[in-house]
């Protein structure tokens, strides 16, 4: 992430919290801090880790996660196995990704069914619409990998 984009979406949160009554808190800093360093989507053991808050337990930070996806600033990305990454994004956007079984990776498409899904589901009479779409396989180094096994 470009140090301009960071800055203004460092920026971008605190204004967010403070418009919904929170504040920035050392910790919460700090965690934004780790996110703005990710070129993609990360699990909250590894935020915490970058964030060097390894006295922390999960759940603070699975909280200050969530304050910053309560504010539209933050995605969850869920995993087939129940697990889910996250990535910070400009306000209210989202994004789809292909991810990789094995190793994790998640690259973001470009694309989104949005408004075919929710004119679906408005004319089935359906409002607060939300939607969920990942698609998932074997990167390219993974495919190489899982091959050399097998042979």
């Amino acid at each position: 992430m470009t140090e301009d984009i960071s800055s203004q979406l460092f920026d971008t949160v605190i204004g967010r919290l403070k418009t919904g009554g929170g504040r920035m808190t050392k910790k919460r800093k700090v965690l934004l801090n780790a996110l703005l360093t990710f070129d993609r989507p990360a699990s909250a053991e590894e935020i915490r880790e970058r964030a060097d808050l390894n006295q922390s337990d999960l759940v603070t930070v699975y909280r200050n996660l969530e304050t910053f996806e309560n504010i539209g600033m933050l995605q969850r990305v869920p995993l087939e196995n129940g697990t889910q990454l996250f990535e910070l994004t400009a306000p209210n956007e989202h994004y789809h990704h292909l991810i990789c079984r094995e190793c994790h990776k998640a690259e973001r498409l470009d694309l989104c069914v949005s408004k075919a899904v929710i004119g679906q589901a408005e004319a089935h009479g359906y409002t607060q619409i939300a939607h969920i779409m990942e698609v998932y396989g074997l990167c390219g180094k993974c495919e190489g990998i899982s091959r050399q096994a097998y042979a």
